[in-house]
């Protein structure tokens, strides 16, 4: 059976400047734009995680939230020491959502939101803390 090898959600956004800046500044990911249209097609990534912004027009971005109240996720990021990703992201300025706290599904996580409204929620799991 073949191995799947990566991912990347493509979040719609209004302007993949603004949302490819957010995720190299305050999550520190490497970001690159589409050379053939940067204003229409964006790609960030760090740690083998993959996140790509479109912007078309008509096409609003809807983030998970709005449909699910109050903070229900659009990407979660499982990763090896959210103490030390928290520490990192108030070092940059991040503004934090939900500071790092168990969960009754076993994971301990923290969530941010991105400038369109995405909620991404970074996990580590309980019994790995």
């Amino acid at each position: 059976m073949p191995t799947l090898t990566g991912q990347a959600p493509v979040l719609l956004v209004e302007d993949v400047r603004k949302s490819v800046g957010y995720y190299q500044d305050a999550l520190g990911f490497e970001v690159e734009l589409w050379d053939v249209n940067p204003e229409h097609y964006g790609y960030a990534h760090r740690d083998g995680c993959h996140v790509h912004f479109a912007c078309f027009a008509g096409g609003d971005a809807r983030p998970n939230s709005t449909a699910v109240p109050p903070d229900k996720f659009d990407v979660y990021f499982y990763v090896d020491d959210l103490d030390a990703l928290h520490r990192e992201l108030l070092e940059r300025g991040t503004e934090i959502l939900q500071a790092p706290v168990e969960q009754i599904y076993g994971m301990y996580e923290l969530r941010v939101r991105d400038p369109t409204g995405y909620i991404l929620a970074f996990g580590q799991p309980r019994d790995a803390v």
